[in-house]
């Protein structure tokens, strides 16, 4: 059957203007609430109980609500996008200025112009990928640096795509926290990145490294590296937020990379994640390998 067709691929959930779609009068809507065959999440969206009560059903109940003006925003628009987080709460979505709706329970709901910054994906509207990426950052809180971070390093957004957003959209809620976020992503790794780095070797008394070592390789390269321990022959280059998102220097760096490999050298790679939370490793990581080096020299 259509109606069968379209639960098992809208996890259950359906609005009462698709209903009418797969040929359901509004008496045999009804029919179906009174049975308890189907349940009323939201004004006009309904729930097939044969089905499971799923993350995936919650989305679909918030944004058949909103639909056609709304979009799910934030994490839970992220969740949906598939853009790394494991769960898409808190669910928020988005209503244009003055509209006026009564929520469904578990659904957060904000008036926000959107300025054109939605998208379908999967039958849903949510939020563009970069925007997105934005809100879903600031709402993370204290995992937001990270989050945003892989969503760069992944190619799932540019540092310009971002930036453009964050200008169409100054003045709303988080737009502060956002703007610390993006001065921090396009730091790269020539700052903060670097300075964290080289505090976490002082503070731990690592010593024998130089910073920004220039060297001319035996195939006529220049190179200039981040961190450098030259008597073990052993290079740490610490990748900034946006690394990434430039796909020429990430070609150029990998071939300086297999350069120095071929002269002798040990290349260490150090990410943003990985001095925010796991600094501790990343100095064992540190001490042993220049150990081994040093042995075998």
């Amino acid at each position: 059957m259509k109606l069968d067709r379209f639960l098992a691929s809208h996890d259950g959930v359906i609005s009462r203007a698709q209903a009418r779609t797969c040929g359901l009068s509004e008496d045999q809507i009804a029919r179906r609430l009174t049975s308890g065959q189907w349940v009323r999440r939201a004004p006009g969206v309904f729930f097939a109980t044969a089905w499971p009560w799923t993350a995936a059903a919650r989305v679909r109940v918030a944004a058949e609500w909103v639909r056609p003006v709304g979009a799910v925003i934030g994490v839970a628009a992220a969740w949906w996008l598939g853009l790394g987080v494991t769960t898409p709460h808190p669910l928020v979505v988005a209503l244009p200025p003055g509209s006026s709706r009564s929520r469904p329970p578990g659904v957060s709901l904000v008036q926000r112009d959107l300025r054109g910054d939605r998208m379908t994906h999967r039958g849903l509207w949510v939020t563009s990928r970069a925007l997105t990426a934005l809100d879903a950052a600031v709402a993370l809180g204290q995992e937001g640096q990270a989050f945003l971070d892989r969503v760069l390093q992944q190619g799932t957004v540019t540092l310009d795509e971002l930036r453009g957003t964050q200008s169409r959209h100054l003045g709303r809620r988080g737009s502060g926290a956002a703007h610390r976020l993006l001065v921090r992503a396009a730091d790269r790794a020539a700052s903060k990145a670097e300075r964290t780095m080289i505090s976490l070797l002082r503070e731990s008394g690592v010593t024998g490294w130089a910073v920004n070592l220039a060297l001319v390789l035996s195939d006529g390269r220049e190179a200039v590296l981040d961190i450098a321990f030259a008597d073990a022959r052993f290079a740490l280059e610490v990748d900034g937020w946006a690394f990434h998102t430039d796909p020429a220097r990430f070609i150029d760096r990998r071939a300086r990379t297999r350069a120095l490999v071929a002269d002798g050298w040990v290349v260490a790679e150090v990410t943003w994640e990985d001095l925010v939370r796991r600094p501790e490793k990343i100095l064992d990581e540190i001490r042993r390998t220049l150990a081994h080096r040093l042995a075998h020299s």
